[in-house]
């Protein structure tokens, strides 16, 4: 059964309650069927603009009691839909956060799916000052009877995890980013999210961060590794129907998942 999701792009600043408002007018003035959408990474607020670990810190809030999350969950029963948000968890080892994907449910509450793994230590950047890695695989998301795992941006770099959640019969991975500018940027962002795509014959849905540090380019990527949607530049709201029997002919095509090698003995000569 297709499933749409709906793709939000747009820049942040370090205002919450701002932040969250943004969200829910851009989605409300161009909602149309979307099942699950989903929210660039930072969209709770935006660590590039000026901030400290400490100030991050306590912008966050904890999973059991938050206004951020609450807010999104009245949208989410407003529109009768799923909302993937990315989150800034509180954590009791301050001033380190966790950035952690949170499945928002039409009929009310919330979960935590993911918390970023590989945190964006690169680039003269360095993320685990601020946040705590997760130390586990996204769970499984299962929406009108499509299968889908969760990633966040720097994660793009680390196929292990991709051909980890196409193992498991994960079909669509859906993407927090907030793809840092710089040279050459763009590109990398398109050709690892193609080649995830393409090496595990899995969708891949990119909802990128937009603004002054950030590229935007959301993306949608075809099981092939087809680019089928590219949302530019700007703030926008695009809704994307993907269907899971374009994995399986993938599949069947290039049955390059099936016979991957799973373990791998090196020795090598003294």
């Amino acid at each position: 059964m297709p499933v749409t999701i709906g793709i939000l792009q747009a820049g942040y600043g370090v205002n919450v309650s701002e932040n969250v408002s943004k969200t829910i007018n851009l989605i409300e003035k161009n909602y149309s069927k979307a099942d699950l959408i989903i929210l660039p990474e930072y969209s709770m607020v935006n660590i590039l603009a000026g901030l400290k670990p400490d100030d991050v810190y306590n912008a966050a809030e904890p999973l059991e009691e938050s206004n951020y999350l609450s807010r999104l969950e009245d949208l989410a029963s407003e529109l009768n839909v799923h909302i993937l948000a990315h989150f800034i968890e509180k954590t009791g080892n301050p001033p380190l956060a966790r950035s952690t994907s949170v499945l928002i449910k039409p009929f009310g509450g919330w979960e935590p799916v993911y918390s970023k793994m590989h945190l964006f230590d690169a680039y003269g950047y360095s993320e685990s000052k601020y946040f705590i890695p997760g130390e586990k695989p996204s769970k499984e998301i299962l929406l009108k009877g499509m299968r889908f795992a969760v990633a966040i941006c720097y994660d793009l770099r680390f196929p292990e995890l991709f051909r980890h959640y196409a193992r498991r019969g994960i079909e669509t991975i859906l993407v927090h980013s907030g793809w840092v500018r710089g040279p050459l940027k763009e590109e990398t962002l398109e050709f690892l999210s193609r080649a995830r795509a393409h090496e595990n014959t899995v969708w891949i849905v990119v909802a990128d961060h937009y603004g002054e540090n950030y590229v935007g380019r959301s993306m949608v990527i075809d099981p092939y590794g087809v680019k089928q949607l590219d949302l530019g530049i700007g703030e926008k709201y695009v809704e994307y129907t993907i269907d899971k029997e374009l994995v399986y002919e993938a599949r069947k095509t290039i049955p390059a998942l099936m016979k991957s090698i799973e373990k791998w003995e090196i020795s090598y000569k003294s």
